[in-house]
């Protein structure tokens, strides 16, 4: 993704209490109207690349875990602030993380993986116990 502070774009959005506003746009922005929210107000502008999905192979399909995208709000009073973040879906909601924040959730995940590989190991264990009392043969096809 290009660096941000690579782009000379600006762009004017019109807003309904503070007339056009003109804001640079980084490089990595969609420049999509729901960010920039022509009528809106001007503490709602944004910018946002586009999403990166992280999804996993199941019996089922592909589903997506979690979603990320690069945002700023330029004129937001709230945290993050000014500064450009990663904003993470997790259960359907989003979630402004700074780069910490973002190492935290790798932690967080790589010992959610840990644990799914001792849950593997338990199943292993049951499987192999089931198999054995049921002499290889699964229940109803006894002979």
């Amino acid at each position: 993704m290009p660096d941000h502070d690579n782009s000379s774009r600006t762009v004017t959005i019109p807003t309904c209490d503070h007339g056009p506003v003109t804001v640079w746009e980084p490089d990595w922005c969609t420049g999509s109207d729901s960010e920039h929210q022509p009528g809106g107000y001007r503490v709602d502008i944004s910018h946002a690349s586009p999403e990166h999905e992280f999804t996993v192979s199941t019996s089922r399909g592909t589903p997506v875990v979690l979603r990320v995208c690069f945002e700023q709000r330029p004129f937001t009073e709230r945290p993050p602030g000014h500064v450009p973040f990663v904003n993470v879906e997790l259960d359907g909601d989003w979630h402004p993380h700074g780069s910490d924040d973002l190492r935290r959730l790798a932690d967080a995940l790589t010992a959610h993986s840990d644990q799914l590989r001792n849950l593997a190991d338990r199943l292993d264990g049951l499987t192999n116990a089931f198999d054995a009392t049921q002499g290889g043969h699964a229940r109803g096809d006894e002979p």
